[in-house]
């Protein structure tokens, strides 16, 4: 079962089990959910060796393949380029997400048709669009960072957290610019020199802009969903969270009453956010390699 990639590995199995679904439902929906992990799980090699790929062409080092490379070192890399070669019109255009657009993904990338899980897919994927209203707690493992601000370790955390939805605007965003109101115009440039003076009125929110790319490298792995390492006392917390979330939650916008028997979509949602940041981290990916090209 490792391919779930879940610390609640045992508590979504037994909801599962039981899952009021007929047994023939359950199994494909079990199968499916599954099959994109795997195939999600195989994606990560791309990731590492992009995030390798701004070390080197930065760096220069000379150094042979096999020379390991500390792939955080991306992080103020793309951070200068999202900076000082992409404007905040390009940074808000990157970040927005239909909702539409991600069973599209599960269709086309990864080959899962119509289905009952495709179904179920899009009712969590309604969820993790008003989360805010299921007043669950964050889905992903926060690991407790003594630092200041986010690390890797809770990367998945941050970046659910700043995760947010406009129903009749860009779908799915996250806060990158904000209002310029100390008149010092926008903190990035472009190379065609043609920001209108609208768009000087923006900024590139940069924390915000760290914590994704803190994000994106840990698209890289080793893991798909980050794991948390447990002491014995969190080991009884967190075990009694996953057992309330794993067999109370349900696809509606509301927490379901205590003790109900359904299946858990914890780790769908978060499925789904890192969906979600593999697209913007692909339009950063895009934008980086073409700047090279040039």
């Amino acid at each position: 079962m490792s391919d779930l990639e879940t610390d609640a590995a045992n508590q979504e199995i037994d909801a599962a089990k039981m899952s009021p679904w007929p047994e023939d439902m359950r199994d494909g929906i079990w199968t499916d959910r599954l099959l994109l992990r795997y195939r999600m799980k195989k994606e990560m090699r791309g990731y590492r060796h992009f995030l390798e790929e701004v070390v080197r062409n930065h760096h220069h080092d000379g150094d042979d393949a096999t020379t390991p490379i500390d792939i955080k070192k991306a992080i103020p890399i793309l951070h200068n380029f999202c900076t000082k070669h992409l404007t905040p019109f390009q940074l808000r255009q990157i970040f927005q997400l239909p909702r539409s657009e991600l069973p599209e993904i599960l269709k086309t990338k990864y080959k899962i048709h119509a289905s009952a899980y495709a179904i179920v897919f899009c009712t969590v994927v309604e969820q993790v669009a008003n989360f805010h209203v299921t007043k669950y707690p964050v889905d992903g493992r926060r690991f407790g960072s003594s630092g200041g601000g986010c690390d890797l370790d809770d990367a998945e955390v941050e970046f659910e957290v700043d995760l947010r939805y406009d129903k009749f605007g860009p779908g799915f965003y996250i806060g990158i610019i904000d209002k310029n109101d100390d008149g010092d115009g926008a903190t990035s440039t472009s190379g065609d020199d043609n920001n209108n003076s609208e768009e000087c009125c923006w900024r590139v929110n940069e924390t915000v802009l760290l914590r994704f790319l803190q994000r994106m490298v840990s698209l890289g792995g080793p893991t798909l969903l980050a794991r948390a390492a447990k002491t014995s006392h969190d080991n009884q917390d967190d075990s009694d969270d996953d057992d309330e979330e794993e067999n109370n939650s349900s696809t509606t916008t509301t927490p379901p009453a205590v003790g109900s028997n359904v299946p858990s979509f914890r780790s769908d949602r978060r499925v789904i956010r890192l969906l979600i940041a593999r697209y913007w981290a692909d339009g950063i990916m895009e934008k980086y390699r073409e700047s090279q090209q040039q």
